[in-house]
């Protein structure tokens, strides 16, 4: 199964997206996203913008009539939330919703630093 999402929206978030020294592009899923050092924050997903936003972002965005949980395959995955808007140019309209996303991301409560594993010592 082809993963959907629209070009228009990829393409006009992606450009407005490269002036962001800090942001890499990639692939989630088969879905093209925005990561600052791979932690993802951005993907385009069928009709819309998926975004990874903090606690109160997220409670605030719900409460928005164009936005959802991000819930691919039927569970909501934490805390992202799916904009969706008609026209792509409405995402500038709204472009604090990426910032904040953004913000977000380079934060450790976005993804705390994965805790590394204690190496068993070999028997000698």
């Amino acid at each position: 199964m082809k993963a959907e999402y629209r070009d228009d929206i990829v393409d006009l978030v992606g450009q407005h997206l490269r002036s962001y020294a800090e942001v890499g592009k990639g692939m989630v899923f088969g879905h093209p996203g925005h990561h600052v050092g791979g932690r993802y924050f951005c993907i385009a997903y069928q009709d819309g913008v998926a975004l990874k936003l903090s606690q109160t972002d997220y409670d605030t965005a719900l409460r928005l009539e164009e936005a959802e949980p991000f819930s691919p395959g039927g569970s909501p995955m934490g805390t992202w939330v799916v904009f969706t808007y008609p026209e792509a140019e409405q995402y500038l309209d709204h472009w604090e919703w990426i910032e904040r996303a953004l913000a977000y991301i380079k934060t450790d409560a976005a993804a705390p630093p994965k805790k590394r594993k204690k190496r068993k010592s070999s028997p000698e």
